[in-house]
């Protein structure tokens, strides 16, 4: 009986984690396969040539641009979201009454379920240099249009911005129902020591939080590096190829531009690579002890 009770979990997950296994085995494999042939679109002979498409990745200025952009991204969106998302949830649990966080919590939630096509849509006619909403402000007062994708600077923060916006607002209310779950008792002690509010949640509450909060950097992390559908839709890599990120410039080179099918394989299997070593790392690092 004891026997039959310890095989019963495997019964029931291992069919599962077998068809995860496969579903995520096979396109890796057959992704590195391609990546070390000269495989192209339209054309039926194919040769093996190893790592050379690896090599001339290094010797690429537009693929050397592309991984700075997707640092810069990554960095940008995680850091922006995370400084977003504490601060709300500090501010809501800090000053909203019950009734007045549920409301607020049902409107931080919307931006997330929006389709990330369609809020790129709509954030992208706001940002108009003649029509747009935001942008129309600053043509009445100077009688000059403003075009934020115009700038290479101001393109990637443009759209960084509506990331924040989908992303931080709705980790607000994840922060803030964190915090409704501490103990009050390390709050009441502070406030006993005359701390003041900000310290309070700067040395007490966030602190007993540092594990979750970490867990949610992990999950934008993972998140930015799929924003390919938002930076396409608003700016198309532009302008030239200062918001072009890796995941673009692989989607360009395979299936755009050259149809080069290895080359663009090789970039995502260099990208699965480094991102894996590089969460590895990351959460061995912040790892709580």
């Amino acid at each position: 009986m004891r026997s039959h009770t310890t095989r019963l979990p495997a019964v029931f997950i291992g069919p599962g984690l077998l068809v995860l296994a496969v579903l995520a085995l096979v396109p890796t494999v057959f992704a590195i396969a391609i990546s070390l042939q000269d495989r192209e679109l339209g054309q039926t002979d194919t040769g093996w040539v190893w790592f050379s498409n690896y090599v001339q990745l290094f010797s690429d200025r537009r693929f050397l641009n592309s991984v700075r952009v997707s640092l810069v991204w990554e960095v940008l969106t995680v850091s922006a979201t995370m400084a977003l998302a504490v601060l709300m949830g500090t501010l809501m649990h800090r000053c909203a009454t019950p009734r007045w966080r549920q409301v607020l919590s049902m409107l931080f939630i919307v931006p997330v379920l929006l389709p990330r096509v369609s809020a790129a849509f709509v954030w992208k006619f706001a940002f108009h240099p003649l029509f747009g909403l935001i942008t129309w402000p600053y043509k009445a007062i100077t009688g000059e249009p403003l075009d934020l994708f115009a700038d290479p600077v101001l393109a990637l923060l443009t759209v960084a911005f509506v990331d924040v916006w989908q992303w931080g607002l709705f980790f607000g209310v994840i922060v803030l129902k964190l915090l409704e779950t501490l103990p009050p008792q390390p709050f009441e002690a502070a406030r006993l020591d005359h701390a003041k509010t900000w310290e309070v949640y700067a040395y007490v509450a966030l602190p007993m939080l540092k594990a979750p909060l970490i867990s949610l950097a992990f999950v934008k992390m993972v998140e930015s590096l799929r924003a390919f559908d938002l930076i396409y839709v608003m700016t198309r890599g532009g302008p030239g190829i200062s918001t072009e990120t890796l995941d673009m410039y692989a989607f360009s080179q395979g299936f755009i531009e050259s149809g080069r099918i290895s080359y663009a394989s090789s970039m995502a299997v260099l990208m699965m690579v480094a991102s894996t070593v590089a969460f590895t790392y990351i959460w061995k690092w912040t790892k709580p002890s």
